[in-house]
């Protein structure tokens, strides 16, 4: 099956900070200027290059025009890039950099690198800070980056 548009969702993180964008980047809070903050929305396509049994998903914010991508140096770094999701979901060019793994557990999901295996997207408990990138710590401990997500369907 071959997707004519992305699908739409919104992302809150299990602390319920909800994704939204400023000044080109994504962040988790929930009040801007004393108001609540509806969310980003975040526009989906599957990668059809990589097995779909593992979820992998591309993840888009402003309609779709920008991509959030983990770069392609060393170590990860989390940022938007100025491409479309329809165009990496129509390409054949390498699109690991842009696609994450989608895990369900529960009510949540988490969003594992595919270039960057063991990389998850995650929020720290602190409002609005940027969305980033990091490993599971060993240990849990309270401070832990927060890298469940609630990910619904816009309506």
């Amino acid at each position: 099956m071959v997707l004519s548009g992305a699908l739409c969702f919104r992302m809150k993180d299990a602390a319920l900070k909800v994704l939204y964008l400023h000044n080109n980047q994504l962040l988790a809070g929930g009040l801007q200027a004393g108001k609540v903050i509806k969310g980003e929305e975040i526009s989906v396509v599957p990668n059809r290059s990589l097995d779909a049994k593992l979820s992998p998903v591309i993840l888009g914010v402003q309609g779709g025009s920008q991509c959030l991508s983990c770069g392609t140096g060393q170590e990860p770094t989390l940022k938007l890039e100025p491409v479309s999701v329809m165009e990496i979901y129509h390409g054949a060019a390498e699109s690991k950099s842009f696609t994450f793994y989608r895990r369900d557990t529960g009510l949540t999901s988490s969003f594992e690198s595919a270039a960057y295996p063991g990389w998850f997207l995650c929020t720290v408990l602190e409002a609005d800070q940027p969305v980033q990138l990091t490993q599971l710590p060993k240990d849990a401990s309270w401070d832990d980056p927060i890298t469940d997500f609630y990910f619904q369907q816009c309506d």
